[in-house]
């Protein structure tokens, strides 16, 4: 049994031989999955001129491109010679960088519960009619309730609200040339919405290294992580991207761990610890995709950028890193299907000497048609330019579709399960080091609830927190609710 060849909102069989017009979608790990047009609500289907010629997924940042939807995006460019401003298809990409670089035209997923819900369809309407005019965007919202044991200081209570919006504006493409342009930026939001969750957060009330509610800024209100021009080159063989650049945007992405909003919540498992990822600051990377397995990316950072200034406000040209990531992307891994394998080395400073690193992180399918997926993130450096983890492990595994996959709601064939487990040691710091040790077990399921809304329950059991004198465990479990438009 295949989550691919499961029909996205229906429970019964579909022919294994799609029409050449279907709605394609991906899951939760990447993987496309083709849906007739007559099988999604009719409010739901690609709205506007541009229809499904030009109708692509949301990528999954970390998995390449697959080829049904690249073929798709070539396409929608064909017969398009001349320069056009605010293009309505998308800029030509090679397979792993689209993941990283792009947007769909779609929020839907599939597999629901739920068909439909009333603001989808104006959802679905805003998408399509900002995308013929070059403009795509994932925007997410989480609406979260923290509940923790053991806390060192504050409150056992929190809740919170968040919203992060990512958009690519397309300014020009010129065929002929083989490049185009862009503009991408960031917002986000966070509001608390308890008294504490105000003030406090998960991490800083049992004082560990990591921070079990990622997503979740210690800065009420708006903040620009990114604004940036981004351009393309070799009909999109080379992409580069520079201005304000959130790193974490391009670089240490894994398609089984790498957001807060849908799989895992603890920071070790959603990017490395180890490796400098700043955001707010003044940046630029190069990515390179010369053959369609194999990627390149150097990027670097300077400035000591916080949520509330410009960057030039704390531009200190002692304060920096660079960072390199080479990654194999093969479709099929000695047989297990799907994988990348990224090596990332990098180098910084913090005002003190310059210290460097490196790291490794995996994502594996196992099995051609399986379910199952493994990942691992494992790195170690100079303790004062590291993130928070002088050294760290963090790998799990995840599993699309368990309730489908038994047998019990055939339905469902988007939910996502995942267990994980991080060892961390920490940076350099001014805090007293209780714990050299620091470990973190985390269980999540997501219950894909409509096409754009999901619900997450997480478990995460916290040993020996590091800046905390009590070796505990800490229980930290969580409830969040996520639309993702």
């Amino acid at each position: 049994m295949t989550t691919a060849a499961a029909a996205a909102f229906a429970a019964d069989e579909r022919p294994s031989e799609s029409p050449p017009r279907d709605v394609l979608l991906l899951d939760s790990m990447g993987r496309v999955v083709r849906v007739p047009p007559q099988r999604v609500p009719a409010k739901l289907r690609p709205y506007g001129r541009l229809g499904l010629k030009h109708q692509t997924p949301q990528p999954v940042p970390g998995a390449k491109m697959p080829d049904e939807v690249m073929q798709r995006m070539r396409a929608a460019r064909e017969g398009v010679e001349e320069l056009r401003w605010f293009p309505a298809h998308q800029p030509p990409m090679m397979s792993y960088l689209a993941s990283i670089d792009e947007f769909g035209t779609t929020a839907l997923k599939p597999g629901a519960l739920v068909r439909s819900v009333p603001w989808e369809p104006l959802v679905e309407r805003a998408k399509s009619a900002l995308a013929e005019h070059g403009l795509r965007y994932s925007l997410d919202q989480t609406l979260t309730y923290v509940a923790l044991s053991d806390v060192a200081s504050g409150a056992s209570d929190l809740a919170y609200y968040t919203f992060d919006l990512k958009a690519k504006w397309a300014v020009f493409d010129n065929r002929n040339g083989g490049a185009a342009g862009w503009i991408s930026t960031e917002i986000e939001a966070k509001a608390g919405l308890n008294g504490a969750a105000r003030t406090q957060s998960a991490q800083t009330n049992i004082d560990s290294i990591t921070t079990p509610t990622e997503i979740w800024s210690s800065v009420n209100g708006f903040r620009i992580p990114e604004l940036a021009w981004q351009q393309s080159l070799r009909d999109g063989e080379i992409v580069i991207v520079a201005e304000m650049v959130s790193v974490d945007n391009y670089f240490d992405a894994n398609a089984y761990a790498s957001t807060g909003r849908r799989q895992f919540l603890n920071s070790a498992l959603i990017n490395s610890m180890v490796l400098p990822l700043p955001a707010y600051n003044f940046g630029a990377n190069v990515q390179w995709q010369p053959a369609q397995d194999w990627y390149g990316m150097l990027g670097g950072s300077v400035g000591e950028g916080t949520t509330d200034k410009a960057p030039w406000s704390n531009y200190d040209a002692d304060t920096w890193s660079v960072l390199g990531e080479l990654g194999y992307a093969p479709d099929d891994f000695l047989g297990l299907g799907p994988g990348v394998y990224r090596v990332q080395p990098f180098a910084a400073r913090a005002g003190g000497p310059v210290q460097g690193g490196l790291g490794f992180n995996f994502q594996q399918q196992l099995g051609r048609h399986s379910p199952f997926g493994w990942f691992g993130r494992f790195g170690s450096g100079g303790s004062r330019v590291t993130d928070r983890a002088s050294a760290q492990v963090a790998t799990g595994f995840v599993m699309q579709a368990p309730l489908e996959y038994t047998g019990l709601v055939p339905k469902l064939s988007n939910d996502l399960m995942g267990v994980g487990f991080v060892w961390s040691q920490p940076s350099a710091t001014t805090q007293t080091v209780y714990h050299e040790n620091e470990y973190v077990f985390e269980a999540f399921y997501t219950l894909q609830l409509t096409p754009t809304t999901k619900l997450q329950p997480d478990l995460q059991i916290v040993w020996s927190p590091a800046f905390n004198p009590d070796p505990g465990p800490a229980v930290v479990a969580q409830i969040q609710l996520d639309l993702a438009w």
